[in-house]
């Protein structure tokens, strides 16, 4: 079925599909009779030698040239003469070329100026945008794919120093054989079956928000017990779907980045408001003192990540607005449903 839907629709194929249709056109519309014959069909074939040269030309270099380049004055320049040569072309096959021919039929250009040229003018503007639509559909298909390696590469970018410090600390409560030691490994299996096997598609809000408290709840075994960590939710989660992951990097960045301050100076604050217009997502953490190379890169891949991801996913529907301050770094994000 793939290769058949391909093969109908390969470029050969559409160009042909095309000119078939264009063919039948112009012989209907310049048939001096209320029948079509072959002396229609003949004439349409000659009118095409032109529209022929117009279209392709337009196509394989004006626009890939300088439309697409933006540069569009050159472009318009290009196109009006190119209108202008496909009519001289035009009087040329009609006037010079036909008369010459050892053919038992008499063909003569009936059509006036401004006909022709609107008719030129016509195919230039139908193919430059079908060659437009096609560059936009390739650039969205192109920005899907980024988007699932992007999407890929997030769900296998586990932080090391986060593997480490877990499993470091399940190894401590081991040692201690703390009762906690089954629940933390459990959170991490938990958490790492979410972001390999579970996040292919949309997810419910419900299981973004399991996995962030199970990340939270890692995250609290290597901490200090006085830095306050919060995360609130407000509404019904269990029937809205969100894109998965998209919330995490947000999270992660928080740990990586923030809680440097004093003793008892030390927050990461979230909250999760979804109501029947929007969902709100907030994140609050302190910084307090970091060095030159980490507060350049505050935020990093991830938070680029999300910007790109809620822009391609959710356009114009969803907003994303960082603030930060010497203090603090504070996300917000609304989405509209």
């Amino acid at each position: 079925m793939e290769k058949i839907k391909s093969i109908l629709f390969s470029n050969k194929v559409l160009h042909l599909a095309f000119w078939v249709l264009s063919f039948y056109a112009v012989g209907s519309y310049f048939s001096i009779s209320s029948e079509i014959k072959i002396i229609d069909f003949i004439y349409s074939a000659f009118f095409h030698v032109p529209l022929l040269v117009l279209v392709y030309l337009n196509l394989n270099y004006h626009v890939p040239k300088f439309l697409l380049k933006e540069r569009y004055i050159v472009y318009l320049l290009l196109s009006a003469f190119n209108i202008a040569f496909a009519y001289f072309l035009h009087e040329l096959v009609f006037e010079i070329l036909i008369p010459i021919m050892p053919t038992d039929f008499y063909m003569v250009s009936f059509t006036d100026m401004d006909v022709l040229l609107t008719i030129f003018a016509i195919y230039w503007a139908v193919t430059t945008l079908l060659r437009l639509s096609k560059s936009w559909y390739q650039l969205q298909h192109l920005e899907k794919e980024k988007l699932a390696l992007e999407l890929n590469s997030l769900k296998m970018q586990i932080n090391p120093h986060f593997l480490f410090n877990s499993l470091n600390s399940m190894y401590s409560l081991a040692r201690k054989k703390s009762d906690k030691t089954p629940d933390a490994i459990l959170r991490l299996s938990n958490l790492m079956r979410y972001m390999i096997y579970e996040v292919s598609e949309d997810v419910s809000l419900a299981k973004e928000i399991e996995s962030i408290n199970d990340y939270l709840d890692l995250q609290r075994l290597r901490i200090n017990d006085d830095a306050k960590i919060t995360f609130e939710t407000i509404g019904e989660m269990e029937n809205r779907m969100v894109a998965p992951l998209l919330f995490f990097p947000l999270v992660e960045n928080s740990f990586k980045h923030g809680l440097k301050g004093e003793k008892g100076e030390n927050y990461v604050k979230i909250s999760l408001n979804n109501n029947k217009k929007n969902l709100l997502f907030h994140i609050l953490n302190n910084k307090g003192q970091v060095d030159d190379m980490e507060e350049s890169k505050y935020g990093g891949i991830g938070l680029e990540n999300v910007r790109k991801r809620i822009k391609l996913i959710y356009g114009d529907r969803a907003t994303m607005q960082v603030n930060e301050t010497k203090e603090q770094f504070e996300v917000s994000i609304e989405i509209k449903w």
